[in-house]
């Protein structure tokens, strides 16, 4: 009998697993989007790959004026039967020969008559024949009338060029086509690649049309698409300033083109069929790096010029499931006009998306070169380059200020017409702001800053050693920089035995390159506690940062007298880049709320949200979450959660009431707890877990939590 139960709970288990794990493979998810951002006031077509996504019905883009309508869902991106290929080929030959034609209008319109021809030929024939049967014995006519079916058959063997059209992308560009479009084609279908057939999980696509409207926000948007199984976690996509093109394969040489229309006759690929275009500024670039890809991409540039050639990979896909380290680790290398490397990079500082900034030399045509430093290359390595006198701020002092005050901070940085911008911290809550726009011009990289509510201070030099430690009194922070090689910063206060003080690092956090270690010193010299990387950090990761470089400290004092604090860079750089903020406060007890996913489909009337709470500084009280006024209004309804002290997971169960009106909506859920006799909320920030290279797994924040339903029966698509 125990034996039987044992086996009922297994299968039971094995069943449960399963059915969830196959459910999580019926859910979309986009691999990637390409191109991954488009101009303010353009409309254009993007691709989208993933899996499960083929039939999407809708596209959800957040903030307003960008606007998307689906026209196609693939239910396989390769062509991998011979029927299919021939079909592919038919069309492909029909288009460059239509192309070759002097007279495309001509061309056409011989064509055409030729078939209206050969349509009425077909016709007076079967009238022949079928006048010819009716004379004939009922034998003869049920013969020809098998004959006749068999050749019907054999003439449908061949999928119609309309359905092959419709069944991949960049077909469809071939009824009109263009030389550009001929080369797609033939790149994408026909060229011997190393990558043909695409991964499993970027197999499906979605072809969807983008408009921009003139006055759209520039900046990052969260991209969704609903089927009727769910709708996908969001993706990136970015609005931008300056004109933008996509490149067209083979880009891997700036040689001269050989002879096109032979090397097509002799169904060859070339390492290069054409000469590269070149570019003129400002522009952005978007491409993808396949296997054995790398791009490159010629530019007129003058003498005087300092130019921001800036990368961003990583940061359109920061997660990989199945790659190491994790994501595209770009490379780009930039040339003179007489080929000799100027400059290269395969990072900004800690940041794996590389920048190049350039004082060009002289006048010509310079030649920029993209890859994977690993040499990989798949589907979803996914760009975007932007080659522009941008401004680029490198450093900020200080990186924030107190609330209810604005606060005059020097930036340095590249093509800045200031040395100083105002961060506004007069209104909001404490934490992590950004700071778009610099003298109007909108900055593709913003400034980051922090906003609190203690006494602040700027560090005051000389003070390299205990001797020369500077007194502070507490709770504060500190404003500093290392500025120098070797440098290391020592400030001293008073404490008492039995006190408690958290000694915390902002840093990296606010884009500083400054990888900190934080020593705390009794007055006998001994080092009571030390920290390097923040070691408070429980679970999984949150955000795009993984290398949690901030140091952190929560002691308690063993005795009254003299303390001090030694605060270094464990990579013994200094400059004004390297800036930071150290609070030294008793513990100021707070806590942030993530809801998982961010992505919400009601197949049933109630859906289960996870929750985690990050309890900051020793907070461990309870937290409750409810509903925003204006979310109850809308239609939805959160039973009631109590999150018990000491917790750091649970679920929430959000419901459906009657009034929702089905459309895709974004709902806000708020937290609040009781902290030193006060209410204290937050909103809830909705995350979505994202798994690095087979086992590390992040939290990656979304803009807005988003709920919909399903909207009866979906429109089918081709198979």
């Amino acid at each position: 009998m125990r034996y039987f139960l044992t086996f009922t709970v297994f299968l039971f288990l094995f069943f449960l697993i399963s059915s969830f794990a196959e459910a999580q493979q019926r859910n979309p998810k986009i691999g990637y989007v390409y191109p991954a951002g488009g101009q303010q006031g353009t409309t254009f077509e993007i691709l989208i790959g993933g899996r499960q996504i083929a039939r999407s019905s809708e596209i959800l883009i957040s903030g307003s004026g960008v606007h998307g309508r689906v026209l196609h869902g693939y239910a396989g991106m390769f062509i991998n039967n011979s029927d299919d290929g021939k079909v592919a080929r038919q069309i492909y030959n029909d288009a460059k020969q239509l192309l070759e034609t002097d007279n495309i209008a001509a061309k056409q319109e011989k064509q055409n008559n030729n078939r209206k021809n050969e349509k009425t030929e077909q016709k007076q024939i079967s009238e022949s024949q079928n006048n010819s049967n009716n004379n004939n014995n009922n034998n003869n006519s049920n013969n020809n009338q098998v004959k006749n079916s068999a050749q019907t058959t054999e003439e449908q063997v061949l999928p119609l060029p309309e359905t092959i059209m419709k069944r991949f992308p960049y077909f469809n560009r071939l009824t009109n086509p263009t030389p550009d479009a001929l080369q797609l084609v033939f790149y994408e279908y026909f060229a011997p690649r190393v990558d043909r057939k695409p991964k499993e999980t970027l197999n499906q696509g979605v072809l969807v049309e983008i408009t921009i409207d003139p006055n759209a926000q520039a900046g990052d948007r969260d991209l969704r698409l609903i089927t009727g199984n769910g709708i996908s976690p969001p993706v990136r996509f970015l609005v931008g300033t300056v004109p933008e093109i996509s490149e067209l394969e083979p880009n891997d040489s700036t040689a001269p083109p050989l002879n096109t229309l032979e090397q097509w006759k002799r169904r060859e690929a070339p390492k290069t069929i054409r000469q590269l275009e070149v570019l003129e500024l400002p522009i952005v670039i978007n491409g993808r790096i396949r296997a054995a890809d790398v791009d490159q991409f010629q530019f007129n540039a003058k003498a005087g010029q300092h130019l921001i050639i800036g990368v961003r990979a990583r940061y359109l896909i920061p997660y990989l499931a199945d790659a190491v380290p994790g994501w595209f680790q770009s490379a780009i290398s930039l040339y003179a006009p007489d080929g000799k490397k100027i400059d290269d990079a395969a990072s900004f500082r800690f940041d794996p998306d590389p920048i190049l900034c350039v004082d060009i030399p002289q006048n010509g045509v310079y030649t920029l070169e993209i890859q994977d430093s690993i040499f990989r290359g798949r589907d979803d390595f996914v760009y975007r380059i932007s080659i522009d006198e941008l401004p680029l701020v490198t450093s900020v002092f200080p990186l924030g200020g107190r609330l209810s005050s604005s606060v005059a901070a020097d930036i340095t940085g590249h093509n800045l017409s200031e040395k100083n911008t105002i961060l506004d911290i007069k209104h909001g809550e404490t934490g992590i702001r950004e700071k778009s726009f610099l003298d109007k011009n909108w900055l593709s990289y913003p400034i980051r800053y922090a906003a609190d509510d203690l006494p602040e201070i700027l560090e005051s030099e000389p003070n390299n050693s205990i001797k020369q430690a500077e007194k502070i009194s507490l709770p504060v922070i500190v404003n500093g920089q290392i500025s120098e090689r070797n440098d290391i910063d020592y400030f001293s206060f008073e404490g008492r035995k039995g006190d408690r003080l958290v000694l915390d690092v902002a840093a990296r956090s606010l884009c500083s390159p400054l990888d900190a270690c934080l020593e705390l010193i009794g007055a006998d010299g001994n080092i009571i506690a030390a920290n390097d990387d923040r070691t408070d950090s429980k679970g999984p990761n949150i955000g795009l940062e993984t290398h949690h470089a901030d140091p952190y400290l929560n002691v308690e004092l063993p005795a009254d007298g003299i303390y001090t604090v030694r605060f270094f860079n464990t990579m013994k750089q200094g400059n004004s880049e390297l800036g930071y903020r150290l609070r030294i406060s008793p513990p100021q007890e707070d806590f942030t709320v993530y809801c998982e996913p961010s992505s919400l489909f009601f197949n049933n009337k109630t859906q289960p949200i996870k929750i985690h709470v990050f309890r900051k500084d020793g907070f461990n009280g309870e937290v409750r979450l409810r509903l925003s006024e204006l979310s109850e209004q809308t239609g939805f309804q959160l039973e009631e959660v109590q999150i018990p002290a000491g917790t750091e997971e649970t679920t929430a169960t959000l419901s459906l009431l009657p009034k929702y009106n089905g459309k895709p909506t974004e709902i806000i859920l708020e937290a609040v707890a009781i902290i030193n006799g006060k209410e204290k909320s937050h909103s809830v920030i909705p995350i979505d877990d994202f798994e690095q290279a087979f086992i590390y797994h992040h939290l990656v924040p979304a803009k807005a939590l988003v709920v919909t339903k399903p909207k009866g029966r979906l429109a089918s698509f081709r198979k």
